[in-house]
């Protein structure tokens, strides 16, 4: 599926970017910090030529926390 789809309810802009886990390709897995589903969509079509998968293979998306400050 889509990002946008799968991420309903699940990303939101907040004060401080998330770190999102995004499962594709039936078993792979990354991480991606955003801050809200317009940054992360445009980060996730901007790598899917890298990780060789299509833009609607997304299976899931989790939030794990929040982005480091370092």
């Amino acid at each position: 599926m889509r990002l946008r789809r799968v991420a309903k309810g699940i990303v939101r802009k907040g004060k401080k970017p998330s770190v999102y886990r995004i499962g594709f390709n039936n078993g792979d897995e990354t991480e991606l910090t955003a801050n809200g589903i317009n940054e992360l969509e445009e980060l996730w079509l901007s790598l899917c030529p890298e990780l060789g998968c299509e833009p609607d293979s997304v299976g899931y998306v989790e939030r794990v926390g929040y982005e480091e400050e370092g």
